[in-house]
Protein backbone atom coordinates (compact mmCIF):
# COMPACT_ATOMS: atom_id res chain seq x y z
CA UNK A 1 0.00 0.00 0.00
CA UNK A 2 2.83 2.33 0.90
CA UNK A 3 4.54 1.60 -2.43
CA UNK A 4 1.40 2.53 -4.40
CA UNK A 5 1.36 5.95 -2.74
CA UNK A 6 5.04 6.51 -3.57
CA UNK A 7 4.49 5.44 -7.17
CA UNK A 8 1.52 7.78 -7.61
CA UNK A 9 3.54 10.63 -6.14
CA UNK A 10 6.41 9.99 -8.57
CA UNK A 11 3.99 9.93 -11.50
CA UNK A 12 2.52 13.27 -10.46
CA UNK A 13 6.01 14.78 -10.12
CA UNK A 14 7.04 13.52 -13.56
CA UNK A 15 3.86 14.90 -15.10
CA UNK A 16 4.51 18.27 -13.48
CA UNK A 17 8.10 18.32 -14.77
CA UNK A 18 6.97 17.42 -18.28
CA UNK A 19 4.33 20.15 -18.24
CA UNK A 20 6.91 22.67 -17.05
CA UNK A 21 9.37 21.67 -19.80
CA UNK A 22 6.67 21.80 -22.48
CA UNK A 23 5.60 25.23 -21.26
CA UNK A 24 9.19 26.48 -21.30
CA UNK A 25 9.71 25.15 -24.82
CA UNK A 26 6.48 26.75 -26.04
CA UNK A 27 7.45 30.08 -24.49
CA UNK A 28 10.88 29.94 -26.12
CA UNK A 29 9.39 29.13 -29.53
CA UNK A 30 6.93 32.01 -29.16
CA UNK A 31 9.73 34.41 -28.17
CA UNK A 32 11.86 33.28 -31.13
CA UNK A 33 8.92 33.80 -33.45
CA UNK A 34 8.33 37.27 -32.04
CA UNK A 35 11.98 38.22 -32.50
CA UNK A 36 11.97 36.94 -36.08
CA UNK A 37 8.82 38.91 -36.89
CA UNK A 38 10.26 42.05 -35.28
CA UNK A 39 13.48 41.66 -37.29
CA UNK A 40 11.50 41.19 -40.52
CA UNK A 41 9.35 44.27 -39.77
CA UNK A 42 12.44 46.38 -39.14
CA UNK A 43 14.07 45.11 -42.34
CA UNK A 44 10.92 45.89 -44.31
CA UNK A 45 11.01 49.51 -43.12
CA UNK A 46 14.74 49.89 -43.80
CA UNK A 47 14.42 48.39 -47.27
CA UNK A 48 11.48 50.67 -48.03
CA UNK A 49 13.74 53.69 -47.48
CA UNK A 50 15.98 52.27 -50.22
CA UNK A 51 13.03 51.81 -52.56
CA UNK A 52 12.88 48.03 -52.13
CA UNK A 53 9.98 45.78 -51.16
CA UNK A 54 9.67 42.20 -49.95
CA UNK A 55 7.39 39.73 -51.69
CA UNK A 56 4.32 38.71 -49.71
CA UNK A 57 5.63 35.12 -49.54
CA UNK A 58 9.18 36.15 -48.61
CA UNK A 59 10.60 34.28 -45.62
CA UNK A 60 13.83 35.44 -43.98
CA UNK A 61 16.23 32.45 -43.91
CA UNK A 62 17.92 31.53 -40.68
CA UNK A 63 21.64 32.20 -40.35
CA UNK A 64 23.66 29.80 -42.49
CA UNK A 65 26.85 28.12 -41.26
CA UNK A 66 29.25 27.75 -44.20
CA UNK A 67 33.03 27.21 -44.18
CA UNK A 68 35.38 28.69 -46.76
CA UNK A 69 36.44 25.78 -48.99
CA UNK A 70 39.31 25.24 -51.42
CA UNK A 71 39.39 23.23 -54.61
CA UNK A 72 42.47 22.04 -56.49
CA UNK A 73 42.62 22.38 -60.26
CA UNK A 74 42.54 18.96 -61.92
CA UNK A 75 44.76 18.84 -65.00
CA UNK A 76 43.91 15.16 -65.37
CA UNK A 77 40.19 15.93 -65.37
CA UNK A 78 40.64 18.62 -68.01
CA UNK A 79 42.71 16.33 -70.22
CA UNK A 80 40.17 13.51 -69.88
CA UNK A 81 37.34 15.77 -71.04
CA UNK A 82 39.44 17.07 -73.95
CA UNK A 83 40.36 13.55 -75.07
CA UNK A 84 36.75 12.34 -74.85
CA UNK A 85 35.44 15.35 -76.77
CA UNK A 86 38.16 15.81 -79.41
CA UNK A 87 39.57 12.30 -79.82
CA UNK A 88 42.84 10.72 -78.77
CA UNK A 89 45.08 12.67 -81.19
CA UNK A 90 44.96 15.96 -79.34
CA UNK A 91 47.68 18.61 -79.29
CA UNK A 92 48.04 20.48 -76.01
CA UNK A 93 49.44 23.98 -75.62
CA UNK A 94 50.15 25.71 -72.30
CA UNK A 95 49.47 29.45 -72.24
CA UNK A 96 51.45 31.92 -70.13
CA UNK A 97 48.41 32.69 -67.99
CA UNK A 98 47.99 29.03 -67.05
CA UNK A 99 45.31 28.21 -69.62
CA UNK A 100 45.53 24.84 -71.39
CA UNK A 101 44.44 24.69 -75.03
CA UNK A 102 43.62 21.40 -76.78
CA UNK A 103 43.25 21.03 -80.55
CA UNK A 104 42.43 18.21 -82.93
CA UNK A 105 40.94 17.79 -86.39
CA UNK A 106 37.44 17.79 -84.88
CA UNK A 107 37.64 20.95 -82.75
CA UNK A 108 39.25 22.95 -79.95
CA UNK A 109 38.90 23.24 -76.18
CA UNK A 110 40.45 25.65 -73.68
CA UNK A 111 40.51 25.40 -69.88
CA UNK A 112 41.54 28.47 -67.88
CA UNK A 113 42.93 28.54 -64.35
CA UNK A 114 39.65 29.84 -62.89
CA UNK A 115 37.72 26.87 -64.29
CA UNK A 116 36.37 28.71 -67.33
CA UNK A 117 36.02 26.45 -70.34
CA UNK A 118 35.22 27.16 -73.99
CA UNK A 119 35.07 24.50 -76.68
CA UNK A 120 33.62 23.70 -80.10
CA UNK A 121 33.71 20.41 -81.99
CA UNK A 122 32.03 18.60 -84.85
CA UNK A 123 29.07 16.45 -83.89
CA UNK A 124 28.47 13.10 -85.51
CA UNK A 125 24.96 11.95 -86.35
CA UNK A 126 21.75 13.92 -86.64
CA UNK A 127 21.50 17.31 -84.96
CA UNK A 128 18.72 17.82 -82.39
CA UNK A 129 15.78 19.85 -83.65
CA UNK A 130 13.81 20.52 -80.45
CA UNK A 131 14.27 20.81 -76.69
CA UNK A 132 13.58 17.15 -75.98
CA UNK A 133 16.17 15.99 -78.48
CA UNK A 134 18.68 18.62 -77.32
CA UNK A 135 18.28 17.49 -73.70
CA UNK A 136 18.69 13.83 -74.61
CA UNK A 137 21.73 14.47 -76.82
CA UNK A 138 23.35 16.71 -74.20
CA UNK A 139 22.89 14.06 -71.52
CA UNK A 140 24.61 11.48 -73.71
CA UNK A 141 27.49 13.80 -74.59
CA UNK A 142 28.06 14.81 -70.97
CA UNK A 143 28.14 11.15 -69.95
CA UNK A 144 30.70 10.40 -72.71
CA UNK A 145 32.84 13.37 -71.63
CA UNK A 146 32.74 12.42 -67.94
CA UNK A 147 30.79 15.50 -66.87
CA UNK A 148 27.53 13.84 -65.88
CA UNK A 149 27.69 13.29 -62.12
CA UNK A 150 24.97 12.40 -59.61
CA UNK A 151 24.49 16.02 -58.51
CA UNK A 152 24.12 17.44 -62.04
CA UNK A 153 20.89 19.00 -63.33
CA UNK A 154 20.06 19.74 -66.97
CA UNK A 155 17.59 22.29 -68.35
CA UNK A 156 16.85 23.01 -72.02
CA UNK A 157 15.88 26.25 -73.71
CA UNK A 158 15.51 25.59 -77.40
CA UNK A 159 18.78 24.07 -78.62
CA UNK A 160 20.67 25.38 -75.58
CA UNK A 161 21.13 23.11 -72.57
CA UNK A 162 22.31 24.47 -69.21
CA UNK A 163 24.15 22.20 -66.78
CA UNK A 164 24.34 22.99 -63.06
CA UNK A 165 25.47 21.02 -60.03
CA UNK A 166 26.13 21.23 -56.31
CA UNK A 167 29.35 20.92 -54.32
CA UNK A 168 29.46 19.89 -50.67
CA UNK A 169 25.67 19.70 -50.85
CA UNK A 170 25.36 23.40 -51.65
CA UNK A 171 24.60 25.28 -54.89
CA UNK A 172 27.52 27.05 -56.60
CA UNK A 173 26.02 30.03 -58.37
CA UNK A 174 28.70 30.63 -61.01
CA UNK A 175 29.50 26.97 -61.72
CA UNK A 176 27.53 25.98 -64.80
CA UNK A 177 27.97 24.88 -68.39
CA UNK A 178 26.03 25.63 -71.55
CA UNK A 179 25.84 23.31 -74.54
CA UNK A 180 24.64 24.84 -77.80
CA UNK A 181 23.91 22.88 -80.95
CA UNK A 182 24.36 24.69 -84.26
CA UNK A 183 25.25 23.72 -87.86
CA UNK A 184 26.68 20.28 -87.18
CA UNK A 185 28.69 21.45 -84.16
CA UNK A 186 28.29 21.52 -80.40
CA UNK A 187 29.66 24.47 -78.44
CA UNK A 188 30.53 24.22 -74.75
CA UNK A 189 31.08 27.23 -72.50
CA UNK A 190 30.91 28.15 -68.82
CA UNK A 191 32.83 27.35 -65.64
CA UNK A 192 33.36 23.95 -64.07
CA UNK A 193 35.52 22.13 -61.54
CA UNK A 194 36.61 18.62 -60.62
CA UNK A 195 37.28 16.83 -57.36
CA UNK A 196 36.10 17.24 -53.79
CA UNK A 197 36.39 20.61 -52.00
CA UNK A 198 38.18 20.79 -48.65
CA UNK A 199 38.69 23.26 -45.83
CA UNK A 200 42.11 24.63 -44.93
CA UNK A 201 41.11 26.34 -41.67
CA UNK A 202 40.03 24.97 -38.33
CA UNK A 203 36.50 25.22 -37.06
CA UNK A 204 33.08 24.30 -38.31
CA UNK A 205 32.49 27.51 -40.24
CA UNK A 206 30.98 30.93 -39.70
CA UNK A 207 27.31 31.81 -39.30
CA UNK A 208 26.23 34.33 -41.93
CA UNK A 209 23.08 36.36 -41.26
CA UNK A 210 20.54 36.87 -44.03
CA UNK A 211 19.60 40.28 -42.60
CA UNK A 212 23.16 41.56 -43.09
CA UNK A 213 23.08 40.43 -46.72
CA UNK A 214 19.77 42.20 -47.32
CA UNK A 215 21.07 45.48 -45.93
CA UNK A 216 24.23 45.20 -48.05
CA UNK A 217 22.04 44.49 -51.07
CA UNK A 218 19.89 47.54 -50.33
CA UNK A 219 22.92 49.82 -50.50
CA UNK A 220 23.64 48.89 -54.13
CA UNK A 221 20.43 47.40 -55.52
CA UNK A 222 18.36 49.03 -58.27
CA UNK A 223 15.53 51.09 -56.80
CA UNK A 224 12.07 49.60 -57.12
CA UNK A 225 13.18 45.97 -57.02
CA UNK A 226 10.90 43.45 -55.32
CA UNK A 227 12.76 40.74 -53.39
CA UNK A 228 11.23 37.30 -53.84
CA UNK A 229 13.58 34.80 -52.18
CA UNK A 230 17.17 34.44 -51.00
CA UNK A 231 19.33 31.35 -50.60
CA UNK A 232 22.82 30.64 -49.31
CA UNK A 233 25.49 28.79 -51.28
CA UNK A 234 28.91 29.29 -52.83
CA UNK A 235 30.63 30.87 -55.80
CA UNK A 236 33.92 29.86 -57.44
CA UNK A 237 36.73 32.40 -57.13
CA UNK A 238 40.44 32.37 -57.92
CA UNK A 239 42.50 33.68 -55.00
CA UNK A 240 45.87 35.48 -55.04
CA UNK A 241 47.81 32.20 -55.11
CA UNK A 242 45.75 31.06 -58.14
CA UNK A 243 43.86 28.46 -56.11
CA UNK A 244 40.16 27.94 -56.58
CA UNK A 245 38.03 28.78 -53.56
CA UNK A 246 34.37 28.24 -52.77
CA UNK A 247 33.31 31.52 -51.19
CA UNK A 248 30.07 31.61 -49.08
CA UNK A 249 27.55 33.73 -50.96
CA UNK A 250 23.89 34.74 -50.67
CA UNK A 251 21.81 34.78 -53.84
CA UNK A 252 18.90 37.22 -53.88
CA UNK A 253 16.18 36.75 -56.48
CA UNK A 254 14.14 39.82 -57.43
CA UNK A 255 11.66 40.71 -60.14
CA UNK A 256 14.50 42.46 -61.99
CA UNK A 257 17.09 39.66 -61.84
CA UNK A 258 19.42 37.68 -59.58
CA UNK A 259 22.13 39.25 -57.42
CA UNK A 260 24.97 37.84 -55.32
CA UNK A 261 26.18 39.15 -51.95
CA UNK A 262 29.47 38.02 -50.41
CA UNK A 263 28.59 36.57 -47.00
CA UNK A 264 31.80 37.57 -45.23
CA UNK A 265 32.46 40.96 -46.87
CA UNK A 266 28.74 41.91 -46.93
CA UNK A 267 29.16 43.47 -50.36
CA UNK A 268 27.48 42.99 -53.72
CA UNK A 269 29.38 40.76 -56.14
CA UNK A 270 30.02 42.28 -59.56
CA UNK A 271 28.20 40.56 -62.39
CA UNK A 272 30.45 38.27 -64.43
CA UNK A 273 30.63 38.55 -68.20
Amino acid sequence: MQWDKVKNTLIVILLAVNLFLMGSLGAKLWQDRQREQMLLDNLTRLLAHAGLTLDEDFALPRGKVLPLLSLDRSRAGEEAVAAAMLGEEVARTEQEDGAARFESRTGTLEWRADGTVRAACLLEGNMPTDERQALSRARGLLADWGLLGEEVTLAADGLRVTVTGTLAGQPVYNRSLELRFDRGCVMLSGRWSFGTPYTTVRGDGTTYAAADALLAFAAAAPEGARIRVMTAGYRLQLDGSRRLQLVPTWKINTDSGEYLVDCAKKTMVAQEN
